[in-house]
């Protein structure tokens, strides 16, 4: 004979969690829609203009909420009255919402697979780097090195797999959230276009919904007993422990206080450069290497003489370690294809707009008048 197993007492729900879940459940239709959207032709989309798709955009929220509040609340409020608990209607959100995350990055891991995320633009090869917004740059970044991507593609795929099996969501949701994150700040960070920015908050959001769902498995593997037992050493230990975080800060903040930022780091062009007291003509850089136009001086240590006022031609320009001595308004340059190549310039009159530069270099008396450059970020 059969012994049945006793069931644990079903606890009702709390509103909140009955909120989440039906919000993502409002949402979601209207998620899938605007993603089937997106094969439709171009010449379409650009019919549609980009109010009408920020407000399909938005709307998806507006009804989240909507069936959120609509829903939750008489939901709650009968689950109270008859003292009972409602399994059916969890499982069939939280399954809408397992399913919904693991398409939607799924379709951005597949992406970069692919290569319709993080595709190489030519145009944007051609651009100085200086000259490029927050977007470009990450495309450039992460389109750089396709294994990368592949990287970053196969484990959103992964980890969408493992959603769409109740027994492994955790593990999906582990390994899913730390991309996500990174994600989410370099869509914020960086300003990535507003509906990827609005997508990455949405799958953050139900990851860590579902990670929480979960919080009494988690606890037992991020706060175990411990064992073995621990080593007793007392006062030793603290000391050990301030130490492990201690040291690298102590390390770092000497380093910087040591080496502060240079008041005259930043680019700066030269308007008039005399060599032995005959003025460098300025297209003189185009056959003459040392007809420096560009000064490049870095936060610490580092400064680069160019010729090309264009871009920064490593090969022809010369690059010296530098010890400003502000009290002394003089310049010391370290060349690093000379070890014993130390020159001093004097400085004078230095301010944030300009300053002259008189010394003596590779046997020439050099000065130089320098204007500070605007440099985009």
């Amino acid at each position: 004979m059969d012994i049945p197993i006793p069931r644990e007492p079903v606890v009702p729900s709390s509103w909140f969690t009955k909120f989440t879940e039906c919000f993502f459940g409002g949402l979601i239709p209207g998620n899938i829609l605007l993603l089937v959207a997106s094969l439709f032709p171009q010449s379409t989309l650009i019919k549609l203009g980009p109010l009408l798709l920020a407000i399909l955009l938005f709307g998806q929220l507006v009804t989240g909420i909507t069936f959120g509040i609509g829903f939750s609340i008489p939901w709650h409020k009968r689950e109270n009255r008859n003292h009972s608990s409602s399994e059916k209607i969890h499982g069939w959100l939280r399954g809408m919402l397992r399913y919904w995350l693991a398409m939607m990055i799924a379709y951005y891991g597949f992406g970069k697979l692919f290569r319709t995320q993080f595709a190489t633009s030519f145009k944007r090869a051609d651009i100085p780097v200086g000259q490029l917004n927050g977007f470009e740059l990450t495309w450039n970044y992460f389109g750089h090195s396709y294994p990368l991507a592949v990287t970053i593609g196969l484990l959103q795929i992964g980890g969408a797999i493992l959603l769409l099996f109740r027994r492994s969501t955790l593990f999906g949701v582990v390994l899913l959230l730390p991309v996500m994150v990174n994600i989410l700040l370099i869509n914020l960070l960086y300003k990535i276009a507003p509906g990827a920015f609005l997508n990455s908050i949405l799958f953050t959001l139900g990851l860590l919904y579902l990670l929480l769902l979960n919080r009494s498995a988690l606890i037992k593997v991020f706060w175990p007993p411990v064992d073995p037992p621990p080593v007793r050493l007392g006062f030793l230990k603290q000391v050990f422990r301030f130490l492990a975080i201690g040291a690298p800060f102590g390390i770092i903040f000497y380093f910087v206080s040591k080496s502060p930022v240079s008041p005259l780091a930043g680019k700066w062009t030269v308007d008039r450069l005399v060599r032995n007291r005959d003025t460098v003509k300025a297209n003189a850089w185009l056959t003459d290497t040392t007809a420096w136009t560009t000064v490049y001086i870095e936060e610490r240590s580092t400064l680069a003489l160019c010729p090309n006022p264009y871009i920064f031609e490593a090969k022809k320009s010369r690059v010296a370690q530098y010890i400003y001595k502000k009290d002394l308004q003089q310049m010391q340059l370290i060349f690093f294809n000379k070890i014993n190549d130390t020159i001093r310039f004097q400085v004078c009159q230095p301010d944030d707009r300009g300053m002259q530069w008189d010394g003596i270099i590779d046997n020439d008396t050099v000065s130089m008048q320098l204007s500070r450059a605007k440099v985009n970020f």
